[in-house]
């Protein structure tokens, strides 16, 4: 009897129990360190990341980027359909006093795309500092900056006070993901990845034709309504952008829920399977090493 409760201890407390300790820490121990490397890896490429384009654009670089004009609000005039920019782009233009520029391009998943932005004064008409704000934004609300630009007379007409918070968006532009807005700034680098093609809207859209993600960076000159932005520069700006395009591995977003929701599962589906193992040989035990339970005659010993 003693000899069998020894023997199944040292197999519980042996190799095979050792596999299952090491399984356990690797379940607990993995979701941590892959989302600390996955942030540390995220950040050290955002921040070894620059622009090395040449000054020397592909020949049918017209059909990636376009340039528009936000005096252009009464040209009906929708512009060539784009093709999906995955090329890198070198363009440069200039900014009048008072005004702004915007290059329209197709941004899609699987890429990321680095823009680096560069204001100088124009010799020919020095501004008094040369500073401008850049904005990313769609194409709707491209729409909306110009229509501001045009009614920029009537400090009313854009009076959205008495719409909640949450509606704004649907009568005023705004950067996209609301933080791509660089304000005050002569010189600024910054990177964007799509994660997906749009939203239902885009889709329905597609069916009918114009469902293209356009996306437009623009180079603002004057006095929007923004309260963080520069006033006009009293003077031209020549501006110098250069667009890096890398490709990139679109992690499926299933991934995140599995990676965060690894570590509670694993704490509750442990245990069970280390308490069915454990009744698995001691069972194990019994049947192929039992013995027999010596018989105490009490009679005989009572003799």
């Amino acid at each position: 009897m003693y000899g069998q409760s020894e023997l199944g201890g040292d197999r519980l407390h042996g190799k095979f129990p050792k596999s299952i300790v090491q399984i356990v820490n690797f379940c607990v121990i993995s979701p941590p360190i892959l989302l600390m490397v996955a942030i540390l890896t995220s950040t050290s490429v955002a921040a070894a990341n620059s622009c090395e384009v040449s000054a020397m654009n592909e020949p049918d670089v017209e059909d990636y980027i376009e340039e528009h004009s936000v005096e252009s609000f009464w040209q009906f005039d929708q512009g060539n359909n784009l093709r999906s920019l995955d090329m890198d782009v070198f363009w440069e233009t200039t900014i009048e006093n008072d005004s702004a520029s915007a290059l329209k391009m197709e941004l899609v998943p699987g890429y990321r795309y680095t823009f680096c932005i560069k204001m100088t004064p124009n010799m020919d008409d020095v501004p008094l500092e040369p500073i401008g704000d850049v904005y990313l934004m769609h194409g709707g609300d491209w729409d909306r900056y110009t229509l501001e630009y045009e009614m920029r007379g009537d400090p009313e007409f854009f009076d959205v006070e008495f719409l909640p918070v949450e509606w704004r968006d649907t009568v005023d532009w705004l950067p996209f993901r609301d933080v791509h807005a660089y304000e005050r700034v002569s010189e600024e680098e910054f990177s964007v990845a799509i994660d997906s093609d749009g939203s239902v809207w885009n889709t329905m859209s597609d069916a009918f034709g114009g469902g293209d993600q356009e996306y437009f960076l623009v180079i603002d000159g004057w006095n929007n309504r923004r309260h963080t932005n520069s006033d006009a520069a009293g003077g031209s700006i020549d501006v110098e952008v250069l667009i890096d395009v890398e490709k990139r591995v679109n992690i499926p977003k299933f991934t995140a829920t599995l990676l965060v929701g690894s570590l509670p599962l694993a704490c509750l589906i442990v245990p069970f399977v280390l308490h069915s193992k454990y009744m698995q040989v001691g069972k194990v035990e019994e049947a192929e090493e039992g013995t027999e339970m010596p018989y105490l005659d009490s009679e005989a010993t009572s003799d």
